[in-house]
Formats: C-alpha cells, structure tokens, sequence
C-alpha cells in the first residue's frame, strides 16, 4: 500500500471565512437540484433540494456560501422569496421557476451566524429580500461597486469599511 506524504500537499486558499451578521449583496454563482437525505422534523426524506452556491463580494475577496432550498409544502415560502429576490418572479404573481435561469442573478439577502453541534461558527442565508424591500447594503457596497466596475479603488493606503 502507497503511503501519503502529507508534507508535500499543497492546499488551494478555500479557507473558511465566518462574515459578520448583516445584510449582504450577492451572485448566484451555481446551483445543483439532488434530493434530501437528512433527518428532519421539518423536511421529510427524499425531497427535493436545490443547493445555490451564493459569491459575496467583501473589500478582499469573494466569500462562497451554500444555501439548500427543499421544495416541499412547508419549506415553499423560502423558495418564493428567493424567487422574488432575483427577479425571477414578480412578488405577489404566479410561482413558475425556471431552475436554468437562476445562475448569474442577484440580489440582497441577510446573512446570520449560528453555532453548530461542533461548537464551531457558520453562516447561514435568514432571509432573501424581494427587490422592493430590500435595505440599503453597507456591509459589502464598496466590494458590490468595485466587482461592477463602477468605484474607483484609489489609495492603498486608504483604510477598508471593514474587514
């Protein structure tokens, strides 16, 4: 049997970054639809679940955060939320999402911090905002601006909104 040399791996930067609570723009980077296998009062087994893979541009770099989306009848109001969020479906209109159009589009959503069952810190989506109720973004403008083009970087020097 081949032994591993774990002194010669080289890991790639997908450190984890825990981002402070708040409201946060964001790009659907990717989604994948599968099933649900997970034990869940709420969630019953084999449902179908659409995991989202959400960039959140910060001043340094760009934090990836998966959120799931189950679609069964107790979990239905996420899914439309999320809907309205992108634009994919105009709020208080007819629900017909088409899966295949969801990457690339944003929106504003408010990201918490809750503690798992190893103690450890992670984030999670509370909430999608439809267009029309979403709160002016501080947390991540500049970084939201710069991705776009539209800031102007300036001094190095100057010092970052946050970190």
């Amino acid at each position: 049997m081949a032994e591993l040399n774990i002194n010669n791996l080289e890991l790639d930067d997908n450190t984890f970054e825990v981002l402070p609570e708040g409201d946060y723009h964001f790009t659907v980077a990717s989604h994948e639809v599968g099933y649900y296998s997970g034990n869940s009062k709420k969630i019953p087994e084999n449902t179908q679940q659409v995991t989202c893979e959400l960039e959140i541009p910060t001043t340094d770099r760009t934090v990836t955060l998966r959120s799931n989306l189950f679609i069964c009848k107790k979990m239905l109001f996420l899914v439309r939320t999320f809907a309205e969020c992108v634009g994919m479906v105009p709020e208080k209109g007819k629900m017909n999402v088409d899966l295949n159009k969801m990457d690339g589009m944003s929106g504003v959503c408010l990201i918490t911090t809750v503690e798992g069952n190893n103690g450890n810190e992670f984030n999670r989506v509370e909430k999608f905002y439809p267009p029309s109720k979403a709160p002016a973004v501080t947390l991540n403008d500049d970084a939201w601006a710069k991705k776009d083009g539209f800031m102007d970087v300036g001094d190095a020097d100057d010092e970052l909104p946050f970190i």
